[in-house]
Parts: structure tokens; sequence; C-alpha cells
């Protein structure tokens, strides 16, 4: 075997490692970037997977949300329906109580001002204004130290206070003594305290706060004539 023969493989051997040592590094590289692209595929697979529930979620509650905003609406329908049957027809219904030309309702249990408020919407009614002296009596003969709402707030002005149809109580002498206080700040809402049922003690209104959880009663006028 001649000697350049020789010289010629060994260099060939020679660059041949060299090659792959020098190619090895871009191996690892290749090898990390398809696993990077794997796991990117696999995320963005996921991700598509989750907003499609999502999306399909999302469109249930569409649906329920508009199926039970369609069945208040028709119940609404019905109870106004029904509340004017009963006022046209002059007396108050089942569960109501009656004093004058008013028809009273006692809630059977406790709710926020504002959550009351719209439950005595729902019934046809508002939370109950109180016109004379005759009716404050009567109210405070619901019961002993039951606590309700009345249709009172000073939450539009501090200090103001007024009925849920917007007009302003025709005299202060129904509040306890010391009240209205709005104590730490946040009593915007009248509560009734039926405490005694004497009706020389008419002095039974307290502010609260709005959140405070007590009865209510709700009040709608019959139309005239009245029985």
């Amino acid at each position: 075997m001649s000697l350049p023969f020789v010289y010629a493989c060994n260099f060939l051997s020679f660059r041949s490692e060299s090659d792959r040592q020098n190619n090895q590094p871009y191996k690892w590289v290749t090898v990390f970037l398809g696993l990077l692209c794997a796991v990117l595929l696999a995320t963005v697979i996921s991700l598509s997977v989750r907003n499609d529930k999502k999306t399909n979620q999302l469109s249930r509650l569409r649906i329920s949300y508009n199926n039970l905003t369609e069945e208040k609406h028709q119940l609404q329908m019905l109870v106004s329906e029904q509340e004017k049957k009963i006022s046209e027809s002059g007396r108050c219904p089942d569960g109501w109580r009656t004093f004058r030309c008013g028809c009273y309702y006692l809630s059977d249990s406790g709710a926020t001002w504002s959550v009351s408020r719209q439950d005595c919407k729902d019934r046809g009614a508002d939370l109950v204004i109180i016109n004379s002296r005759e009716e404050q009596v009567f109210l405070n003969q619901f019961g002993r130290n039951i606590y309700f709402w009345i249709g009172l707030t000073d939450s539009e002005k501090e200090g103001i206070w007024k009925w849920v149809d917007g007009t302003t109580p025709i005299t202060s002498q129904y509040w306890r003594e010391g009240e209205p206080n709005n104590a730490n700040g946040v009593e915007n809402c009248a509560a009734f305290n039926s405490f005694n049922n004497n009706a020389e003690i008419i002095e039974s209104w307290n502010d609260q706060p709005c959140s405070l959880t007590i009865y209510c009663v709700c009040k709608y006028t019959l139309k005239m004539p009245c029985q």
C-alpha cells in the first residue's frame, strides 16, 4: 500500500470524525426544537378544546338566561293581570290584610331593602307608604316586636327622606327617640318596629343599613269603590 493512500485514508477518517463532532450540537438543537413544537402544538390543541367547551357553556348559559327572563316576564304579566282583577274587585287577595282601600302583605321571610322592594313589585305592589296616623297605628298592630322595611329611604341624599313614590313624609313624629341617626354613616333605609299594640305609642321608625335582612310590608291600593 502506498504511503499517499494511507495519508488520504487517515485524513478522511479524521475529517469524518470531526464532522460528526461539529454536527452534534445541531442535532440536539433539532431535537429540542422538535420537542418544543410538539409541546406548543399540544398546548394549542388543549386551549382550542377548552375554548370550544367554554363557548358551548356560554351559549347554554345565554339560552338559559333568555328562557328564565322570558319566564319571569310571563309570570310578572300573570301576576299583574291577577292583581288588576283583584284590585278591580275591591277586595284584597288571600294572605293580605285590608285597611280602608289598601291591601297589606307582611313577608314570611327576611331580605334586604332593595330585594324586599323588588319582591313587592313582583306582587304588583310596593313597599308600604304611610299616609296617616291611622295607617301608622294599623301597622303598629301587626304584632309585637315585628321588624319590617317600609318604603322610606334617604339613599339619594343624606338626611332627605323620601317615600318610594318620591314624596316626603307628612310628619317626622313617627321616628323613635334619637332617630334617624345614621349610625356609622350607613343607615339609609327606614324600618318599622311594631313593638307595641298601644295606639298611643306610635314612634316606631328607625333608620337601618339597607343591607339588613328583615321582613317587609308591601302595599297596593284598591280601585274605588273598595269594600
